[in-house]
């Protein structure tokens, strides 16, 4: 069972996408868990920095008391800090030594030790941090007779991790443009070459040229190797053709004498046996010329083609008259039909610039292919003009129709599906028809289903030279 491909590009994108979005949400949820963890975080931090300043500033007087020094308010204010901080001293018995208060704070001797607190002051709610404070750096805590206090405003502190989290907020913003920047980056550098590469070989392959290398002139070395590669294809495939073509001529060219003379003989020898009445030699010579008609109609099919396939060969052409020309050979062909069909016809004058051995071919094999595979007492109809800027020719039949698979092969030279090896000919008619299509610039479109008949549509471009 076949699995349902996706390009290299869109792969990459979603799962970059998908790593982005993961990531993204396992942040935004980590950080809305912690947020108030992250708060005290940033309140202690933020204290305990202060403390630390301030004890490089606290002095003491002649009876030992402790107060700031006036250069801890000289200091510059840190530029990303918004807060108001308030620091003081306080006795043991909440006596306020020096310092700056919040305001409605009121005197708290039975402030603790802690590393961080939540006290209320008014209405306003505020972190701190109690220190004990020390005469000098020898005397014990439980000595001291001073506490060390800051505080801030949660509000403050709030506001400062709101502004983090815009920043954040920011940075993933630039992160997901940066990702829509890159995925049109991908598309551009990788999957745009990479369609119009396709799209050249799609183009070649159909029309069975190989002449065009292909071109890339991106910045990835991959995509230049593969164009190289693929460059290398079209130059071994083209001698292959070239070889095929040439071959196929110079086949035609030695057969087509001997076959002449085998052929003439053939009449020969039948007017003989018709004047000597020897019915038994008469059977066996119109044997023997239907077999040598057949290959003559072979290699000058086979001349025909190799014609097209030289591109300098100079190929005449006039304006063709669609109508006339498949009005004359559809009546040949039902003339000599065998079998009891009915044919219909919706043919308008059409003027088209081409060769008129081309156009007759072209009628004559979709003609011969319907009838072939039509059941007595069916019907063919035949259609030609101009619609969508193209001259069609098409031929519908209500024959035994074919698959998908068979679709496929049908203008490959010398094909003949299993039910039709019996049938007469070489399997080069719609080979020949879709080659012709091929050199005006045109296509043969082909709707069939097994048991609905078929429909072959011969189409040209208008402005085809």
């Amino acid at each position: 069972m076949l699995k349902r491909k996706i390009s290299f590009v869109t792969y990459t994108v979603i799962i970059t996408a998908l790593i982005l979005v993961v990531g993204i949400s396992c942040l935004l949820v980590i950080q809305n868990n912690l947020m108030k963890d992250d708060m005290n975080l940033m309140a202690y931090k933020k204290l305990t920095q202060e403390v630390a300043q301030i004890r490089r500033y606290i002095v003491y007087d002649s009876q030992k008391k402790p107060h700031i020094d006036d250069g801890f308010y000289d200091r510059e204010d840190d530029p990303d800090s918004n807060e108001q901080i308030y620091v003081f001293l306080q006795e043991n018995d909440g006596e306020i030594l020096d310092g700056e208060v919040p305001e409605g704070y009121a005197d708290n001797p039975d402030i603790s030790i802690r590393d961080l607190m939540h006290i209320d002051a008014g209405k306003v709610k505020y972190f701190a941090v109690v220190r004990q404070g020390r005469t000098d750096k020898e005397s014990l805590k439980k000595t001291s007779k001073y506490k060390i206090c800051v505080m801030v405003s949660v509000r403050d502190i709030e506001s400062n991790y709101s502004e983090l989290l815009y920043k954040s907020y920011c940075v993933i913003g630039i992160v997901l443009i940066a990702f829509v920047i890159y995925a049109f980056a991908l598309r551009k550098l990788i999957a745009v070459p990479m369609g119009s590469l396709n799209r050249s070989i799609d183009k070649s392959v159909d029309n069975l040229d190989f002449t065009e290398n292909l071109e890339y002139d991106g910045p990835f070395k991959e995509l230049d190797m593969l164009t190289d590669a693929n460059n290398n294809l079209y130059r071994k495939v083209h001698q292959e053709l070239e070889r095929q073509a040439e071959f196929n001529a110079n086949v035609s060219h030695e057969l087509r004498t001997p076959v002449a003379v085998m052929h003439a003989q053939c009449q020969l020898s039948r007017e003989i046996a018709e004047k000597n009445g020897d019915e038994e030699m008469l059977e066996s010579i119109e044997v023997f010329e239907r077999q040598t008609s057949r290959m003559k109609g072979l290699i000058e099919q086979l001349l025909q083609m190799s014609v097209m396939d030289n591109e300098n060969a100079v190929i005449a052409v006039e304006d063709v008259d669609l109508l006339d020309v498949v009005e004359s050979v559809c009546d040949d062909v039902e003339y000599i039909c065998k079998k009891n069909l009915k044919f219909t016809y919706d043919l308008k004058p059409t003027m088209v610039k081409a060769n008129m051995n081309h156009i007759v071919i072209v009628v004559n094999n979709l003609m011969s292919n319907a009838v072939k595979y039509s059941n007595d007492g069916g019907s063919i109809h035949v259609s030609c003009g101009v619609k969508n800027d193209s001259y069609f020719i098409s031929v519908r039949d209500e024959g035994r129709g074919m698959d998908k698979s068979t679709k496929e092969k049908i203008f490959e030279s010398f094909y003949r599906g299993e039910p039709d090896r019996s049938a007469e000919g070489f399997g080069l008619g719609l080979s020949q028809v879709m080659q012709i299509a091929r050199y005006y610039g045109g296509i043969v479109d082909v709707d069939s289903e097994p048991g609905k008949g078929s429909l072959f549509t011969f189409k040209i471009p208008v402005n085809a030279e």
